[in-house]
């Protein structure tokens, strides 16, 4: 029964979250009514086999029960196609903006001012695409062309999942910009202020004291982070292999920066050793240990979510 779960999963995952615990129970119950009295005239039929001539794309089923209040923005055949569409472009819009964002800094004098002022185009830039894409929605409707890209659909293509809740597109593309300007700065292209102000003098300059292995894996989760992220924005539902996954790589980030947090001075300076530095470097430590702490716990609830998830899924009564 795991492709009828997941086709059910795939529609009610089109809906409000409110309303995707009833609608599920109703859609599966249905499936697997109409397959088993199918099994009941061919007993070798598939679950894949059904779902392909009996049922349409999750999307055309789910814009079926959509309510008329949702469905009237573009018209009820096109509405979930043009949500899909305007989540994709902003996504695509916010990415493309942030690493604009990087570049412009790298070759100014004033890095972060430089690098604000680009985002700053960003609100603007998201209400252009979304509008394009609703004239371009609008116009298909009122030239009365179908949803043809909905067609070829086949049940394979299918991804079972653990459970109807959806990847949240908002923390993946956090976690896309934070990985994205974490590689950029261990990579040296982007810089933060090595200089510790107090009461306005600087007084010297800091650096990070680690093994260079220590950066060099960094650097490999960065990269990883950065394509899982771009991964997750291309999915709709956690499926038992992504959450794996996370799994595994925020574990690999807790034993590192566990690693970095237990060692005896993590900040240095490069620069001339004033009395000043003296004193504020082992409170500067505290506070920078402080923060791999926290940043641990924080690691470490996400990883316990995954995991609990991961081995108590969404049940589902067998119904054959």
């Amino acid at each position: 029964m795991r492709l009828l779960k997941a086709y059910a999963l795939e529609v009610v995952s089109y809906h409000p979250p409110a309303d995707r615990d009833e609608l599920f129970a109703e859609i599966y119950d249905e499936i697997c009514e109409e397959y088993a009295d199918q099994l009941k005239k061919n007993a070798g039929l598939s679950e894949a086999d059904f779902l392909d001539t009996s049922k349409q794309h999750p999307m055309k089923y789910a814009t079926q029960l959509a309510s008329g209040s949702m469905s009237y923005l573009v018209g009820p055949q096109f509405y979930f196609s043009f949500l899909s569409a305007v989540k994709t472009g902003v996504s695509i819009t916010a990415a493309i903006f942030i690493i604009l964002a990087v570049i412009a800094s790298m070759v100014s004098d004033h890095q972060w001012r430089t690098f604000f002022q680009v985002l700053f185009g960003l609100p603007q830039a998201l209400l252009w695409v979304s509008a394009v894409i609703l004239g371009v929605f609008v116009a298909m409707e009122r030239g009365g062309e179908k949803t043809f890209w909905l067609d070829s659909w086949k049940a394979s293509d299918l991804k079972v999942v653990d459970s109807h809740q959806s990847i949240s597109r908002g923390e993946a593309f956090f976690d896309l910009s934070v990985s994205t300007i974490g590689l950029l700065w261990i990579s040296d292209i982007i810089r933060v202020p090595q200089g510790i102000d107090q009461d306005h003098p600087w007084y010297g300059d800091w650096m990070i004291q680690l093994p260079d292995w220590c950066w060099m894996a960094a650097a490999a989760l960065f990269v990883f982070d950065i394509g899982f992220s771009l991964l997750r924005l291309t999915r709709r539902l956690w499926t038992s292999r992504l959450r794996l996954t996370s799994i595994l790589t925020n574990l690999l980030w807790i034993a590192l920066l566990g690693f970095i947090a237990l060692q005896p001075q993590l900040l240095d300076v490069t620069g001339p050793v004033t009395d000043a530095i003296t004193d504020i470097k082992p409170a500067l430590n505290r506070a920078l240990k402080l923060s791999l702490v926290v940043l641990v716990a924080i690691v470490l609830w996400d990883t316990a979510t995954h995991t609990w998830r991961l081995l108590n899924p969404a049940p589902v009564d067998d119904r054959l």
